[in-house]
């Protein structure tokens, strides 16, 4: 595990007490109420070290970016202590790996009440405390796994967080093993649903094209859908 910076981890008491920030593509605006929780910002206030994370320890030229912290020791310091060391998931949040960036955008912005994770509550993070450009280390850290290869850890990866470990339907109330459901699994992944609204989380649903998912892996996917 890679070390932290010293700025983290005079970080990580303010930020563990405000929440687990990551991509969590599994809230509901119906079924979590995430649409109504009006969260804003973050709930602790972060004092001077947060604002030499966020915006970076500004040098004789004037440079303010994130002071040689990588996108893996960001995510070290801000999300593993939920989302496990390596985005893999644990008792307390989503696996993160591969995240679709405007809906995990949108998360830790809104954060995400403690619904499916009981005893985990997100909350929101403004960007006083994590900026846009260090989410984008993080998402480009979290992007950086190699694609899983069995029908499996794909679904784990990729649909596990809307429609449940069993495909009946999770917290987008989707249920995969409708009849009919699985004829029209290729338009659905690749065509999505109500792409431009991530908050609306039981019709919205992001676009895969081959870069992500090629069709054998999406016929892996309905064929362990299958065996749920």
């Amino acid at each position: 595990m890679a070390k932290l910076p010293s700025i983290i981890v005079s970080l990580l008491p303010t930020l563990l007490l405000a929440g687990c920030p990551g991509d969590d593509p599994g809230t509901s605006d119906t079924d979590t109420g995430v649409a109504d929780t009006g969260a804003t910002g973050m709930e602790s206030t972060g004092g001077d070290d947060v604002d030499m994370m966020t915006t970076g320890s500004a040098d004789e030229s004037g440079d303010t970016g994130n002071g040689g912290v990588s996108g893996e020791e960001l995510y070290l310091g801000v999300c593993a202590s939920c989302h496990g060391m390596m985005g893999e998931g644990t008792s307390l949040g989503y696996e993160l790996q591969h995240p679709v960036r405007l809906y995990s955008n949108w998360v830790v912005r809104n954060g995400r009440p403690g619904t499916e994770f009981m005893d985990s509550v997100m909350s929101a993070y403004g960007p006083d405390v994590i900026s846009d450009e260090q989410l984008e280390e993080i998402w480009d850290y979290l992007g950086s796994f190699p694609q899983p290869t069995t029908g499996e850890t794909l679904y784990l990866d990729y649909c596990r967080n809307c429609h449940g470990i069993d495909a009946y339907g999770g917290v987008t109330g989707v249920n995969l093993h409708e009849p009919g459901a699985m004829l029209e699994i290729f338009e659905k992944v690749r065509e999505g649903e109500n792409t431009g609204n991530p908050g609306a989380r039981n019709s919205y649903m992001p676009a895969f094209d081959a870069t992500w998912l090629t069709d054998a892996e999406i016929q892996m996917i309905a064929d362990h859908i299958a065996t749920l």
